[in-house]
C-alpha cells in the first residue's frame, strides 16, 4: 500500500490537529487500487477511541464521487483512521465498525496510523475470509502537489465533530459534546503523545 506524498502529509496534518480520532476515504488511483492520491474527510463525530461516520454524509459523498467518475473501487474500499495513542492496533470497535461497512466488499482496506508514527494495514477478502497484512510505503517517484493546510483544516473543521467521554454537555448517546476547540483548549495535555484489479493483485 502506497500514499502520495500529498496524501500522507494531509494524513499527517489531519491526524495532529485535534486530540480525538479521525477517519476518512482513500482516493485511489484508477490503475493502481492499492495507490493513495487523496484522502477525504466526511462529517463524523471523533472520541479518543472511535469514530463514527454520519449515514448521510457517507452517501453524499459517494454521489459526489459518482459525479467525478470515479468508480466505487477507487473510492469506498479503503478506509483510513487515526488512533491519538502511541497504537495502531485496532480495536473491538474498530474491527466491528469494518465488518458492518465493508463485510459485503469484495475487498476492503483497514488503514490505521497512530500519533507516534506507527500504522497497520490489513486488505480483507471477502472470498474465504482472507486478511492479509501490507507493508506501507510513501512513493516519492511518482509526481505530486504540495501541501494545502488551509484547505486541509477547512475540510476537518467542517467534518469533524468532537465527543469526549467526560461529563457535562451531552449528545443523545449519552456522551459529552465538546467543540473541536475546547478538546483542543481543555484535554490537549491529556492526550499529548511522548516526545481487485489487476493492478491491486500486482501490489500483493
Amino acid at each position: 500500500m502506497r500514499f502520495s506524498p500529498s496524501a500522507w502529509a494531509k494524513l499527517l496534518f489531519l491526524r495532529d490537529l485535534g486530540p480525538s480520532e479521525v477517519g476518512g476515504f482513500g482516493i485511489s488511483a484508477p490503475r493502481d487500487l492499492l495507490f493513495i492520491q487523496d484522502i477525504q474527510l466526511v462529517e463524523q463525530n471523533c472520541t479518543e477511541t472511535f469514530v463514527a461516520l454520519d449515514d448521510i454524509a457517507v452517501a453524499d459523498f459517494f454521489e459526489d464521487q459518482i459525479d467525478l467518475r470515479r468508480k466505487p473501487e477507487e473510492c469506498g474500499r479503503i478506509w483510513i483512521h487515526t488512533h491519538p495513542g502511541s497504537c495502531p492496533q485496532p480495536g473491538r470497535t474498530d474491527i466491528d465498525t469494518f465488518d458492518r461497512v465493508f463485510g459485503n466488499c469484495d475487498w476492503a482496506v483497514m488503514f490505521i496510523i497512530a500519533r507516534g508514527g506507527d500504522t497497520h494495514a490489513e486488505l480483507h477478502w471477502k472470498a474465504g475470509g482472507v486478511s492479509i497484512p501490507l507493508d506501507v510505503e510513501v512513493e516519492f517517484s511518482k509526481p505530486f502537489a504540495g501541501s494545502d493546510h488551509t484547505s486541509w483544516e477547512e475540510e476537518y473543521r467542517t467534518n469533524v465533530h468532537g465527543e469526549s467521554w467526560f461529563p457535562e454537555r451531552r449528545s443523545r448517546s449519552g456522551r459529552k459534546l465538546i467543540s473541536d476547540a475546547d478538546l483542543d483548549a481543555e484535554y490537549r495535555d491529556l492526550f499529548a503523545e511522548p516526545s481487485l484489479a489487476d493492478s491491486l493483485h500486482s501490489q500483493l
